[in-house]
């Protein structure tokens, strides 16, 4: 974009280095000559702008390492390719930017420039040129508003969709091992008041979909497989995590059968698979629907277990995938996992008060980390949101340099047209009537922006969706409010411009040297 506005604001300047240009000839320049100086100068402001540039990049190289949370593999410090090639880059830049004005300006013919008169053929063209460009810088900043306001919405329904259950007030302590003291630190934690519920637990939000994946054959599609989840915790983890009972009843330790104990799984026999399959369980309302369930307390071959209850469907796994039929099963004092506590809003700082306290009781030598779930969820959504703040940033630099380009093209061409404004003053135009003279010009280059970058904004915003299972629908208002952002940026920049020449006296604007 400021390559373009290089482009327009050089050519709308031609008209200042006519007489130059023109004087140059007759002394004997030839257009090889003309065209290397004018090279040149495209060449000065990208040596400078590069120093600037690498400048800039070495300063805010640290702040964008800790901003993207890892340390770059390439570096202009660490690759002498990627510095070499930046540097090429700038050239070629230089070059391809400078090199269009340049055989514009050189080719002016020296009579009719020392008449002020630049009247070539190649005026049309130039102003073809000229819009084409503003058009395509338009589409650019369209396009990028465009897919930061389609992130915005994806962003908010990632972080505000209904999940299944409640992760406010759920804390967690990580992965574990408990050395059979777990669920003696469990009932301990249980004695504080401010400790709702609590479930050790082999799956934990944000991290994976759970504790083993069996494919099943769907009842309706014969060959076709589904995935069923398999969370193996204590009997507490439903009631922890909030999930309602649909159908049946929870898990518990007042049923003998309901939690099977560490030593089972020892010395695994045909007997003890035969009693597998028979083992009580949670399954989700999905997993119901989806394996015609009708009846609890049967033993289902497809899932090897016996359903007691069914409850609410959740997400075990983030957005971008759909959720899942799950299984829950109970293990008596499981040995290794995570902890979950349901705590009392409010409560976030004593409850991390009486953990730490009796962390050092039961576990002295071990690290203990505890975290917000509502936290680690959202964690889930980093590179959305880094994405983001990255689309905000490049949407406002890329429509700030848009603007600016256009401001310089409207301050030329109203130094050009100055007289006649002034005429059309004398005749009575308004200045409401002259600002729109100008504006209808640029609105129509924007208007063909608009017409372009619609499609293709939709087109790659959709694509980019396609990798969320849940995902929002690109309205017609995202659109309309892209393009109302870019006409009034525009609109204003001309506007205000323009109206400064309106005001202007006639009668300085008129008079002759």
């Amino acid at each position: 974009i400021a390559c373009i506005n290089y482009v327009n604001l050089t050519t709308a300047r031609a008209s200042h280095k006519m007489q130059e240009t023109g004087v140059r000839k007759v002394l004997g320049a030839d257009r090889f000559q003309l065209i290397s100086q004018y090279l040149a100068e495209s060449g000065l402001f990208f040596l400078i702008s590069g120093i600037l540039a690498f400048a800039i990049y070495q300063l805010s190289l640290p702040g964008i390492v800790s901003y993207i949370d890892h340390p770059l593999a390439l570096t202009f410090s660490n690759s002498a390719l990627l510095f070499l090639g930046a540097i090429a880059s700038i050239f070629a830049l230089s070059v391809l930017t400078g090199l269009y004005p340049a055989l514009l300006i050189s080719r002016i013919n020296p009579l009719a420039s020392l008449r002020k008169k630049f009247r070539s053929n190649a005026t049309g063209q130039t102003q073809f040129v000229r819009k084409g460009l503003v058009v395509f810088q338009f589409s650019i900043s369209l396009v990028v508003l465009i897919a930061m306001i389609v992130v915005n919405q994806q962003v908010t329904l990632l972080k505000s969709k209904d999940i299944g259950f409640d992760a406010s007030n759920l804390l967690s302590i990580k992965y574990n091992t408990w050395q059979n003291k777990g669920e003696s630190f469990k009932d301990e934690l249980l004695k504080s008041p401010f400790i709702e519920k609590a479930s050790i637990t082999s799956w934990l939000p944000s991290f994976g979909g759970g504790s083993m994946m069996r494919r099943v054959e769907s009842p309706d599609n014969t060959g076709i497989e589904v995935e069923i989840c398999y969370m193996f915790a204590d009997t507490d983890l439903a009631e922890t995590l909030g999930l309602e009972i649909e159908k049946g009843r929870f898990l518990s330790n007042d049923f003998g059968g309901d939690a099977l104990p560490q030593s089972f799984y020892v010395e695994m026999d045909s007997v003890k698979k035969a009693e597998l399959e028979k083992r009580p369980s949670l399954i989700t309302a999905q997993a119901a629907k989806l394996l015609k369930v009708d009846q609890l307390n049967v033993a289902n071959k497809d899932l090897e277990a016996m359903p007691v209850g069914i409850v609410s469907n959740f997400n075990n796994e983030n957005l971008r995938t759909s959720a899942k039929p799950i299984v829950i099963q109970a293990d008596k004092n499981p040995d290794r996992g995570s902890l979950l506590m349901r705590i009392k809003p409010g409560s976030e700082e004593k409850v991390i008060a009486k953990i730490n306290e009796l962390w050092k009781e039961f576990y002295p030598y071990k690290l203990l980390e505890i975290n917000n779930v509502s936290d680690l969820l959202q964690k889930q959504y980093d590179a959305e949101t880094k994405l983001l703040q990255f689309f905000s940033f490049f949407s406002a630099l890329s429509l700030f340099l848009a603007a600016l380009g256009v401001f310089g093209l409207i301050v030329q061409v109203t130094e050009q047209r100055v007289k006649e404004i002034g005429i059309r003053k004398v005749l009575g135009a308004s200045v409401q009537s002259i600002v729109m003279l100008f504006s209808k010009d640029f609105l129509k280059t924007i208007a063909v922006a608009i017409i372009i970058a619609i499609p293709i904004g939709w087109y790659a915003m959709l694509q980019w969706l396609q990798d969320y299972a849940y995902r929002i629908e690109i309205k017609w208002w995202v659109f309309g409010l892209a393009a109302s952002v870019v006409i009034g940026i525009a609109m204003l920049t001309v506007g205000i411009q323009s109206a400064k020449k309106a005001i202007i006296n006639p009668a300085k604007s008129l008079k002759t040297e």
